[in-house]
């Protein structure tokens, strides 16, 4: 199995150089150092990282707002560095899509566990996410193929179980999706016109 490969997000040399020898010493891939939210952005966008941990406090844009941005456009678990402990500060990184929060100096014996969960956490999310798309596709298609349903029975005179019969056979004859029926009935309705 290949390292976890990690982008470190902080504006202290002294700190990124410290967490980058004990992530590595841990086995772990550092892959870049960012100096700034905006080049975190940029990094993430371009390396794809397995996990980036972010530095609350950045030079251009916050830790905050770059995880946010991130979470967006490319989401990767994230993991809050700080010197602050406050409950603003947990809230903040709380609300810009965190999955774990350490506060500095880094105790190399917390990294791993740190780590660990927040990849679990984002896996399960992910597991989530994908859960309810598939269930909205579902929902969006059942909409469709009940809209397609009562206008062939309309329009043909049938009843509900055969025009449900007659959407299957049709996606069967075109090899496509009942959703696909459905939806070209409907727009030949709507074309054509109550």
């Amino acid at each position: 199995m290949s390292a976890i490969r990690i982008l470190i997000a902080e504006d202290n040399d002294l700190v990124s150089l410290t967490l980058e020898e004990q992530l590595k010493g841990l086995g772990y891939d550092v892959i870049g150092i960012a100096r700034s939210g905006v080049e975190a952005v940029n990094l993430a966008g371009r390396l794809k990282p397995d996990l980036i941990m972010m530095d609350i406090r950045m030079p251009e844009m916050e830790g905050t707002e770059a995880a946010a941005r991130i979470r967006d456009q490319f989401p990767v678990p994230i993991i809050m560095l700080t010197a602050y402990a406050d409950k603003d500060t947990v809230r903040k990184a709380e609300a810009a899509g965190a999955l774990a929060y350490l506060v500095k100096p880094i105790n190399e014996i917390e990294l791993p566990p740190a780590i660990n969960i927040a990849l679990a956490r984002f896996k399960e999310m992910q597991t989530l996410r994908n859960q309810v798309d598939e269930l909205e596709e579902s929902l969006e298609a059942r909409k469709l193929i009940e809209r397609a349903k009562g206008i062939l029975m309309q329009r043909l005179g049938l009843n509900e179980r055969d025009a449900y019969e007659r959407l299957r056979q049709r996606a069967r004859d075109k090899r496509a999706k009942m959703k696909d029926i459905a939806q070209a009935i409907i727009e030949a309705e709507e074309l054509l016109g109550s």
